[in-house]
């Protein structure tokens, strides 16, 4: 492990690092960072986010590493962009791949939120700052909006959306209604006609390289094989994703569950732990079998191996609002949401301003609908003409009767 830099003196700095092997200096105060964060964030720890800059860095990605007297309390990985919602104003946002869904919450130490948040706004090298998905509820949405409305500093919602979650505290089978219950009774009777159905799970000692070969070839043997977006597709893709396997695997923070069918794979659920959390990571399942539905008995199954198994106490599903396939086995939901500080000169204008230009945007489309049936409807009132021009009564009138 890499001795740690750590800046001297005292009081909060902030200090921006744009490659690889400045972060890797950080290891030894990232672990303990990390272990300490208000909002769990797997993908932004040093042995998942180094791997993905490796493959996937740009020119265009900054982080910042917030000190307050030698001790690490914030690392923001993020990425300048030259235009905020369609304006042409500098934005700082969060750094994401495609391989890391939407879990994008920064590491912020639990005890110093507040100072953390404050210290970045202030140096912040971009007139807006925007930060994706950190939960509605949680610290980091808490101290962005009292920090940005003591320091007068415009600040917005600029988008939110709930997805499913998973609670150990609720048992969501419970609240599957009878239709629910009737088809996941005909599926699996379907299913078992193929063969014989037994729940797997990763268990320490078991070969991490197998398991994600695996999942690689079950992966791929569906849509997404075809459609060439398949982890196993791309060697970026399948270097990543090795790499973290292994280590969350190392580290007891990689689950996964599923279905086999006489001894081949069938599904698979993959989820990253990060402290009381978890996240969804990959999912497969064998489209062979699909008028089984075998991703909802997946599903299923692998909420029975949630419940009756120690590990985190809920789990994220990590998904895009379209995504809405979880919500028929899961009955929990988290929102999570966007925010975005202006934090000086046409920052503050363009985040003030953003909340009117959408109201008007909607208005000017709600306007140009209303306009657009009148129209229509106009037209069909109107006496049907003839290619001539004239009214196709009067043409009819002028034809010889046979």
């Amino acid at each position: 492990m890499p001795a740690a830099r750590r800046p001297g003196g005292t009081g909060t700095t902030v200090e921006e690092l744009r490659d690889a092997a400045a972060l890797r200096e950080l290891i030894p105060d990232w672990e303990s960072l990390a272990a300490e964060a208000a909002e769990p964030s797997p993908f932004y720890e040093h042995w998942t986010l180094l791997p993905a800059l490796e493959a996937y860095g740009g020119d265009d990605f900054r982080c910042y590493a917030v000190w307050d007297s030698g001790t690490l309390i914030g690392l923001f990985p993020m990425r300048l962009q030259r235009r905020f919602h369609g304006l042409p104003v500098r934005v700082l946002n969060c750094w994401r791949h495609r391989n890391m869904m939407l879990c994008a919450a920064p590491l912020v130490r639990a005890k110093s939120v507040g100072k953390c948040i404050a210290a970045l706004l202030q140096a912040a090298p971009a007139p807006v700052m925007e930060i994706d998905w950190i939960g509605a509820g949680d610290a980091i949405f808490g101290a962005l909006a009292e920090t940005a409305s003591t320091a007068a500093m415009p600040w917005v919602v600029t988008d939110a959306y709930t997805r499913a979650l998973l609670a150990r505290e609720h048992d969501p089978r419970t609240r599957f209604n009878s239709n629910m219950k009737n088809n996941l009774r005909r599926w699996q009777a379907r299913l078992e006609t193929f063969g014989r159905v037994t729940p797997v799970r990763l268990a320490p000692g078991d070969d991490i390289g197998a398991w994600t070969d695996e999942f690689f070839k079950l992966e791929a043997s569906g849509w997404k094989g075809r459609a060439g977006t398949a982890v196993a597709c791309r060697p970026e893709d399948r270097r990543f994703v090795t790499e973290v396997f292994a280590e969350a695997f190392r580290r007891g923070r990689l689950h996964i569950t599923g279905l086999n069918l006489d001894g081949r794979p069938l599904t698979r659920h993959c989820m990253l732990q990060a402290g009381e959390g978890g996240f969804c990571f990959k999912i497969a399942y064998d489209e062979t079998y699909e008028k089984c539905s075998p991703g909802i008995l997946g599903e299923v199954e692998n909420v029975r191996q949630f419940l009756e198994h120690a590990g985190p106490r809920w789990v994220d599903s990590n998904t895009a609002r379209e995504n809405t396939s979880y919500r028929r086995a899961w009955k929990d939901q988290r929102t999570v949401q966007r925010v975005a500080v202006g934090v000086r000169g046409l920052g503050r204008a363009a985040v003030a301003a953003l909340p009117l230009m959408r109201y008007a945007g909607q208005a000017l489309r709600s306007l140009k609908a209303r306009v657009g049936l009148r129209r229509r409807d106009t037209d069909s009132a109107a006496p049907a003409q003839s290619p001539a021009g004239q009214p196709l009564r009067q043409a009819a009138q002028r034809m010889p009767v046979s």
